[in-house]
């Protein structure tokens, strides 16, 4: 530190965070002008010039120009409360603008994910057939915005949910094709069905984080049992394991919509909502 309590621009610009240049430019259109020593022409800065720097500094963040921040601490009859209420506005515009492009981003991110994740729901099938599947799945979608609508909500499940799903899933398909050769009514069978409807409450539940989902109704349940003979794409997938596991699981389901899941109703849309972790 100088004598008398001054600084020097290089000190000044180590302590402000500002470059020794800017603060040049500074003094040249007049903002902050330092003293000269008279034996070298060097500036000197004192503790009221840090004063002023550090006033500057704010107007700079709050995103005032240098012309609009030499008015406002320049002019003795300046409106400085109008001129901070009219950057504030500009900047909630900014602000708003700002925001609209997060969210675009974040869309962006949750259909990304929602990509991984279709990968991940895909992993130990043939390549060949996946990458058909995928682009059979995409086409399903009455158009782009139905895609992205999916794929958003798909993005929802972490990656570490999504492996978890996956390989609880690949376990009760196998446990499922052990019992194929047995009536769909057969108890066995029945409760293969039951924690095929668990796994898509808590599947469903992840993918509609923020949404209220209060389980499987009924009516969702005959959809979802009819597409697996009705959907090209979702029967191919079951036929992929065993050519008869698509009707077996279509027909067990059916028998349990019908003895069990009609007859109580609250009961069976509400079983097993929580998450996919909550085992």
């Amino acid at each position: 530190m100088a004598t008398h309590n001054t600084f020097s621009v290089s000190q000044v610009s180590q302590m402000a965070g500002v470059s020794i240049r800017t603060l040049h430019h500074y003094d040249n259109i007049g903002l902050l002008s330092p003293i000269r020593r008279q034996d070298n022409g060097y500036r000197e800065y004192t503790e009221q010039h840090l004063a002023r720097l550090h006033q500057i500094l704010v107007y700079k963040q709050l995103e005032f120009s240098l012309d609009k921040i030499r008015d406002v601490m320049c002019s003795q009859h300046f409106d400085a409360y109008s001129a901070l209420a009219e950057q504030r506005d500009v900047l909630l515009r900014k602000l708003d603008k700002t925001q609209l492009i997060i969210n675009h981003i974040e869309v962006a991110m949750s259909i990304a994910q929602g990509e991984k994740n279709l990968d991940i729901l895909f992993t130990g099938l043939p390549a060949e057939k996946t990458a058909r599947w995928k682009s059979q799945f995409a086409e399903m979608a009455s158009d782009q915005s139905d895609y992205k609508d999916v794929m958003q909500s798909l993005g929802n499940l972490t990656q570490q949910e999504s492996e978890q799903f996956q390989q609880v899933l690949e376990h009760w398909l196998q446990e499922y094709l052990q019992v194929l050769s047995l009536p769909v009514h057969a108890e066995d069978v029945q409760q293969l069905v039951l924690e095929h409807l668990k796994l898509q409450n808590r599947f469903l539940r992840q993918m509609c984080k923020g949404e209220e989902f209060s389980g499987i109704g009924y009516q969702g349940y005959l959809t979802l049992a009819d597409a697996i003979i009705q959907e090209p794409l979702a029967y191919e997938l079951f036929a992929h394991y065993a050519p008869s596991l698509p009707e077996h699981l279509h027909e067990a389901m059916m028998y349990f919509a019908e003895h069990k899941f009609k007859g109580n109703i609250d009961k069976y849309r509400q079983v097993a909502v929580g998450s996919l972790s909550s085992e």
